[in-house]
């Protein structure tokens, strides 16, 4: 939601001196002539005030400008179908045509995608994916949550005013869907699809962020014909387990140590010693 603080030259009056090249048609599926952006489907573009430049969406200007479009101060749009320019508005004042399925007078947003449920929160302040009667705001998170995670949501001042771990782009401000792992800490969908296919560990806390039963079973094969070298026979190790957060003592290993609580392999080494020793 944070505005680049530079001051720009606004230009509303008029769309004479803008390239017309800028306001040009663009697809969401070429292939399938979906009028649009990679990010939505529509059939008008935006002239940020920032800078007088035609964009599809917020998303799209900036990811092509070193600076953020207020997308509550967009006031003129282009019709892609028949390029007049006009107020920004849910149809075309000239060829009369639906731009967008879904408009939001607050937000400026359209979007053509009729199998998509949109909503505009006014508590957030910006329009979000799903059905509004399937979320609630929470006033502590300052975002709207889902019903049926109002008891595990795991409550915090402006939780989704952070960055994804694994992206680093902002929840708040993200079109991407969020997911809560077990361990409470917050991952777009498509991040975390994407993170578990070489990891199973949450990049925040290390706990796991799936099954790993089969991961763990496959672990326990390989262990069982695993001999260490005769010095290490002896060797004792000190674990903390990233899943049942306790500490157990166990057979030292190159790589993998089990968790004598909750057989978890998803394990810290924290110290080594002999069976020999005292101190461990």
């Amino acid at each position: 939601m944070g505005h680049s603080k530079t001051t720009y030259n606004r230009r509303t009056d008029t769309t004479d001196e803008i390239p017309a090249g800028e306001a040009s048609i663009s697809y969401h599926d070429q292939a399938q002539t979906i009028l649009g952006c990679t990010h939505y489907q529509l059939k008008a573009k935006v002239l940020a005030p920032c800078c007088n430049k035609w964009a599809a969406c917020r998303f799209c200007h900036d990811s092509s400008s070193d600076h953020s479009m207020d997308r509550h101060a967009v006031e003129l749009m282009r019709c892609m179908l028949c390029s007049e320019s006009q107020p920004v508005a849910q149809s075309c004042r000239k060829c009369l045509a639906i731009l967008g399925h879904y408009y939001c007078d607050k937000c400026k947003l359209l979007d053509d995608d009729k199998s998509k449920n949109i909503f505009h929160c006014d508590r957030c302040g910006i329009c979000l994916s799903g059905c509004k009667s399937d979320y609630y705001h929470c006033d502590t998170c300052e975002a709207c949550v889902s019903v049926s995670a109002r008891d595990r949501h795991g409550c915090k001042e402006k939780r989704l005013h952070c960055d994804c771990p694994i992206c680093g782009e902002q929840f708040f401000d993200s079109v991407h869907s969020i997911i809560q792992a077990e361990c409470l800490h917050l991952m777009h969908e498509p991040c975390l699809n994407k993170h578990i296919q070489y990891s199973y560990k949450c990049p925040v806390c290390s706990a796991s962020l799936c099954d790993t039963k089969p991961i763990f079973t496959e672990i326990d094969s390989y262990m069982r014909i695993s001999c260490m070298p005769v010095e290490y026979r002896k060797t004792q190790a000190l674990v903390f387990c990233n899943d049942c957060h306790k500490r157990s003592v166990t057979r030292f290993h190159f790589i993998y140590h089990k968790c004598q609580d909750c057989s978890s392999y998803n394990t810290s080494l924290l110290s080594t010693f002999n069976e020999t020793d005292n101190g461990a």
